[in-house]
């Protein structure tokens, strides 16, 4: 056997050795970063009340969507769990001038 065959087989076979060790870091699930909450909202007096509660949600980082409702006086807000989390949206309501708390969850 020649040198180069003998290195082209030493490459194929320690190739193969990690193969399987990529293939396992490839399955690594991702914890769940996408996250969903519903926020009471108090001293909302009118229907313009909600385009300042959305403004001040938008701003918190890790913030994807928000809908403000000024029937039920609340605010869902879909955030990235990594990035934010339930207590920096009611700071963010509370700052505005609308203490928020988060709504009991729904039971199914």
């Amino acid at each position: 056997m020649t040198i180069k065959t003998s290195l082209l087989m030493l490459c194929l076979s320690s190739s193969t050795l990690w193969m399987p060790a990529i293939h396992a870091e490839a399955t690594v699930a991702q914890p769940n970063r996408q996250q969903t909450v519903t926020l009471n909202i108090e001293n909302m007096t009118c229907a313009m009340c909600t385009i300042t509660i959305k403004k001040a949600l938008q701003k918190v980082d890790g913030v994807q969507q928000v809908t403000v409702d000024y029937d039920s006086k609340t605010a869902v807000v879909t955030f990235d769990g990594i990035k934010t989390d339930s207590a920096a949206l009611i700071k963010a309501t509370t700052d505005a001038g609308y203490p928020g708390t988060l709504a009991a969850p729904i039971s199914r």
